[in-house]
Order: structure tokens, then sequence, then C-alpha cells
């Protein structure tokens, strides 16, 4: 067993999820700080009258059998006689990245998670949500908290989990077919106006993003179209549904790879096997052109999330992180695919039979060899003996969300059907973060939205 952190073939995965940590105050052993400890805090500690608990946490991404998993431990911790000596907590496998960080106290979570959602999504504004609507100038996003026309036909784009809408530019000019889709929106015979509408997605849920929502757009009558990403699918069936008081016009939506009866990567049991998938994911996707970077940060994402939860739970050596923390993190555990999702509930008890939804959806099964860690944590038939304990999706899914869940508008006993679906179905191709750079996925929102 190789229990250096210096695997070449990890080196780049490494490296980048460091630079990414070390933003959200995640270090590599090396550079994590000194504790901060007064000169009385020393004398305290000298005398033996005084007790602090240790604030700094470990966790150590490992792989086993080509799998990368992370574990509790290693990394500096306290109870050597130099603190920042080494020590292995009981880590299996090839150490590939141990990580450090201080223990957010529980006051500080929901502080943490908007950094978190600053980092993520920098042009959000949670104090002042208004500030988050941008208009398309030019090929671009500008003019910060403009506001919707009163009247005319609007289009507005809202982006997913941990995402922005730089994404939908970004992929979209990925082809002649997204390009000229994107040149086209810009023209006043099909729209006056292009929005896109920036949101945090962790430290609140959807529900208060449509409010947030149906508040700068109260004064408009207009026309609205939306084109949205996976959990801005629910921020528009929230607004659509439950929030627009305004004296509205026409509605329509494309939903595309939209978790609207939740993601089983969200809920809590498996949400740790997610964040394991995920770093897996991050390995494959970050060496090709298949990932597209400001729709999903991987690292800022793993790293973020470990903080919190790891902060949340005790973690010792072989001590799981405690699965309840998703909890605290309002933005996922309202996506959580669990039966009492009481949120999800409620919006899919009964859908608005008015609206025109169109949506998007694939099931990702990946057959290049650097996939077979894929195994591990899907249900694709066949189990691997021994690695039920991974399993983070039952059924069919993109990455992220689960398929079937991407046209759910209302359950038993009154379902409602999607308006029109384009389905790319079980394909090694079209996963959640290249939907956009996908022609056909292009001209289906040409086609429901009729524009020429």
């Amino acid at each position: 067993m190789n229990s250096s952190h210096d695997y070449s073939p990890y080196t780049d995965l490494r490296r980048s999820l460091y630079a990414e940590g070390e933003q959200i105050g995640v270090f590599a052993p090396d550079n994590y700080p000194e504790p901060k400890i007064s000169v009385a805090q020393r004398r305290r500690r000298r005398s033996g009258i005084y007790f602090e608990e240790d604030p700094r946490l470990a966790m150590t991404l490992t792989e086993v059998d080509g799998v990368l998993r992370w574990n509790e431990g290693y990394g500096y911790r306290p109870g050597t006689a130099k603190w920042r000596a080494r020590r292995r907590l009981g880590v299996e496998g090839n150490v590939i990245a141990p990580i450090n960080f201080e223990r957010l106290e529980p006051s500080k979570i929901g502080d943490y998670l908007q950094t978190l959602d600053r980092k993520l999504t920098p042009s959000c504004n949670i104090e002042a949500p208004e500030r988050g609507m941008r208009e398309l100038v030019k090929g671009t996003w500008q003019n910060s908290g403009v506001k919707p026309i009163a009247s005319g036909r609007i289009l507005l784009f809202i982006h997913g989990t941990f995402s922005k809408n730089e994404m939908f530019l970004e992929e979209l000019g990925q082809t002649p077919e997204g390009r000229d889709l994107l040149t086209k929106v810009q023209d006043k015979k099909n729209y006056q106006q292009v929005l896109a509408f920036d949101h945090p997605t962790l430290s609140v849920s959807p529900v208060l993003n449509a409010m947030d929502l149906a508040r700068v757009f109260e004064d408009s009558s207009a026309d609205v179209d939306v084109i949205c990403h996976s959990r801005g699918g629910l921020v528009t069936r929230w607004w659509f549904e439950g929030h627009d008081r305004r004296a509205r016009g026409a509605t329509r939506a494309v939903m595309v790879g939209s978790p609207l009866a939740g993601t089983s990567l969200a809920s809590a049991p498996r949400l740790r096997n997610g964040i394991n998938l995920l770093t897996n994911i991050a390995k494959v996707l970050e060496k090709g052109a298949g990932l597209a970077s400001t729709a999903f940060p991987f690292f800022t994402v793993i790293t973020g999330l470990l903080r919190v939860l790891a902060s949340a739970g005790t973690v010792a050596a072989k001590t799981p992180i405690v699965d309840a923390a998703v909890a605290l993190i309002p933005g996922l555990s309202a996506q959580a695919l669990v039966s009492n999702n009481e949120e999800l509930n409620r919006l899919n008890r009964k859908a608005a039979t008015k609206l025109s939804y169109f949506a998007v959806r694939s099931d990702f099964r990946p057959t290049d060899p650097g996939w077979e860690f894929w195994n591990y944590f899907v249900n694709v038939g066949d189990r691997i003996k021994g690695v039920a304990a991974d399993l983070v999706f039952e059924e069919a899914n993109d990455l992220v969300v689960d398929t079937a869940s991407m046209t759910v508008l209302a359950k038993p006993p009154e379902p409602t059907s999607i308006e029109k679906l384009f389905d790319f179905a079980t394909n090694p191709r079209v996963h959640h973060t290249v939907y956009f750079r996908q022609p056909e996925t292009v001209t289906f929102i040409t086609e429901c939205l009729g524009i020429r």
C-alpha cells in the first residue's frame, strides 16, 4: 500500500482540489495555518486548569481499486509532541490528498454557506436579491439590478445548484447552433429583453429564490419564457405556481435536467456517498473536454460540503460523517429525493395545468474504461458484490439528477404530464453539465419557444 500523497496519476487533481479549497478555508497540510492561541490560553493549557477543544479537523482522500473515497483523519492532528507532525489515523488505500480545516461552530455554518454561495455564484446578492438580475447586452450579462420591462416579451435564464448564468453563454457558445440561438434571442422580433437571475443555491431553498423572483417581477405584465437548468426548474415552478402575483401574460419554461421530484444525490443517507461520487467524476472530467467548468466547480463544492458536514458531525477515526447534517444546508435538503420532503410534496401535489412546461432529460451510461467506478455508485443491474454501501442512484440518472425526476409535475392520483419532452435516452455522451452544448437541446428550445 502506498501511503505517499505524491501519487503521480493524481497530481493534477490534487493541485486543483487544494487551489479551490484554500479559497474557502480548506488547506493542504503543508499550507494549513498555525492555530491562533493567545498567551493567556497557553498559560492556562500549561497549568492544566483549562481545556479547549482543538478546532482542527482532517480528512483524507484515498484510492482503493481505482475508486476515490473520503475518510476521516490523517493530516495534521493534535496529540503529538509536535502538532505539525503527520499522523495516520486508520485511513485505508493509497493516500491521494489529506486536507485540513477549522471546525465551524454551529452558529457559523449559515455564514459559511453564504460565503460558498458568493464564491460559486459571484453575481448573486443575498442581502438584495434583486441585484442578481442582469440582462444580455451584446453577448454578455450586464446591468446588475436591472428591472424587467413592464410589457412585451421577456426571456429569462435561471441557473442550477453551485452554478451561475455565465454557464449558459459558455455552453451555448460551444456550437454553431448555440451561438445562433444566442443571436436570435437578442433580436427584438423574438424578445424585447433577455434576463438572467443569479441566486444563492446553498444558504436558501428554491422557495425563497422564487419569492425573490416574484418581487422583482411584480410590476411587470410581460409574457415570460424561461430557460432553466437543474435546480432552476424548481425555482421556476415555485415562482409560477406559488408566488407569481403579477398581472401576468403568458408563461412558458424549458426545464433541462431539473430535479422536479428531487435528486438522490441530495438525500441525507446518500450525500456522503454522493460526495465520493462527485470526486470520482471530477477526476475523469477534468482530464477531458466533457466538463462545463462554470456549470459545476466540483472541487469547491466537494471541499466546502465536506467542511460543513464534518463540522456538524463527530469526526474521528472510523467515525462516519453525520448524514443528517444535510438538514443544515437548506439549498440541498429542499432537493432531497425522500418521501418526507414536504417542500416537494407540496409542489407536486397538483400542477397548474394552464402553464406550459417543456423538459429535456438524459440517462447517462458511460462506456469509457475511466468510468469503471460508476458501477460502485449506480445500480446498473448486477451490483458488484460488497459495494452496495456506496450506492447513490437506484435508477437512471444524468450524473446529478435521477432521470425519472425530471418530468414529475404532480404525483398520483393527479399526475400531470410535461407538454413536450426531449429525451436523450440511454447514452454515453450527455450528462448533467453538458446539456446546452448539444445541438438537439438547442433545436428543442427553439421549437418550443417559437424562436425565429
